[in-house]
């Protein structure tokens, strides 16, 4: 069983929708119309990311403390969300 803990960003977009990614991990992102839908996008996303991470006996990237990540991106607040992967 796989068992990490990685901090996402979420920030509401232009258009309504909710945009997520977790910044110690390329390529995981989501999106929804909800942050709730994102939030589990995200959580599906990252656990299958890892899975990969795992089968093909590649490390998995130290995660980033919640103080080194940003909370902003230009004017708009970015929410941080701890994402369990278990």
């Amino acid at each position: 069983m796989l068992d990490a803990c990685y901090y996402s960003l979420i920030e509401r977009a232009d258009d309504g929708r909710f945009v997520g990614w977790v910044p110690d991990l390329p390529g995981v992102t989501a999106a929804g119309y909800t942050e709730d839908e994102t939030v589990r996008a995200l959580s599906r996303n990252t656990r299958q990311h890892l899975g990969k991470l795992v089968l093909s006996g590649k490390p998995l990237p130290a995660p980033r403390r919640v103080d080194d990540l940003p909370c902003s991106r230009g004017r708009r607040i970015l929410r941080r969300l701890l994402l369990v992967v278990g």
